[in-house]
């Protein structure tokens, strides 16, 4: 029984610590919004996409929260699984290649790395390097294209 608490007493507040360092939603929505108004992005975006004719896709995997909620261009941008998409396609008429993968998205203390893609054809490689200062993301680095 002595061994039960002990361990207990030990695992315990190890679990606690390790819930610290998990991004909450909030800081992925915040990345996320960042990462896709990077200014070295715009010149990426075509007209359409710009005039909201074309919708802005997040591909949804395990590293996207479900309760994702972020703008481009005045237009909620669309949270589609690979699957999702797939339907999406064949109702909607319009090019289906504005669509942003997110493939690494690691958090640790106060700073977050993020690797995306964006587009499907002539893919463009994108890395932010973000800071939680004072509550606030702040970008330090990134690149585009």
């Amino acid at each position: 029984m002595k061994k039960l608490i002990l361990l207990l007493t030990l695992f315990i507040p190890s679990l606690f610590f390790a819930q610290v360092s998990v991004p909450s939603s909030k800081d992925i929505n915040i990345v996320i919004q960042k990462t896709i108004d990077l200014h070295a992005l715009k010149k990426f975006y075509s007209e359409s996409e710009i005039a909201g004719e074309t919708p802005i896709i997040i591909i949804h995997d395990d590293k996207i929260p479900n309760n994702l909620i972020v703008f481009k261009f005045n237009k909620r941008v669309k949270i589609m699984t690979p699957q999702e998409m797939e339907t999406f396609k064949s109702v909607y008429k319009g090019s289906l290649d504005s669509y942003f993968v997110f493939e690494v998205m690691e958090f640790k203390d106060d700073q977050a790395i993020i690797k995306a893609t964006f587009r499907k054809t002539d893919k463009i490689a994108i890395q932010v390097n973000m800071k939680k200062q004072d509550n606030e993301w702040l970008v330090t680095e990134y690149s585009a294209g």
